[in-house]
């Protein structure tokens, strides 16, 4: 799990631990209160009014995660060429990743990494390549870039009417040729 999203749910889990705790010992907002008066502060927020806003706020918080949750669009596995009785024709997100990478294998591009984006909507691919000749590529980039998208949706005619994105990043390739660090 990336950090952003652990912080995140560590925050909303703490944020639901204070709520509840707060609901079944309400004394805990008074003890606090009376603490903090000690060390200064003021609070004038009776605890009845605290935890009436807090679960307010809450409710809306869960009903936004809740929205994002079920309208967030679904990663697909593979793309369904064909279903009948016979059964289901598919070709995986590695398959069409492999066939990109030979695509490009042409152009003199190396380290080809490709992540592919696949919803029910449309088909999102990104690829990032190294290229000794930086500026002659970039020259040729948009050429690559209608042929490979031309390629990929004859590759998925069979699909449906799915709009196919490509996004290429070229790199300078680096020419040393040491792979580790040096210990001093």
């Amino acid at each position: 799990m990336q950090k952003s999203k652990r912080s995140i749910l560590i925050i909303f889990a703490l944020g639901y631990l204070l709520g509840i705790s707060l609901l079944i010992w309400p004394n805990l907002y008074t003890e606090s209160v009376r603490l903090l008066e000690e060390i200064g502060l003021y609070v004038t927020l009776s605890a009845k009014t605290f935890i009436y806003y807090y679960g307010l706020v809450l409710l809306v918080i869960t009903a936004l995660v809740l929205i994002v949750v079920l309208f967030w669009p679904k990663q697909l596995k593979d793309v369904p060429l064909q279903n009948n009785k016979g059964g289901r024709l598919a070709l995986s997100n590695y398959g069409i990743s492999q066939f990109i990478k030979l695509k490009l294998s042409g152009e003199d591009l190396s380290n080809i990494k490709i992540k592919v984006k696949n919803t029910k909507r449309q088909h999102k691919f990104y690829i990032v390549a190294d290229a000794a000749y930086k500026q002659a590529t970039v020259k040729e980039l948009p050429r690559i870039s209608d042929e490979l998208r031309e390629s990929i949706e004859e590759l998925l005619a069979g699909e449906g009417k799915q709009p196919v994105k490509v996004d290429i990043k070229v790199n300078q390739k680096s020419n040393s040729k040491r792979k580790t660090a040096r210990v001093i």
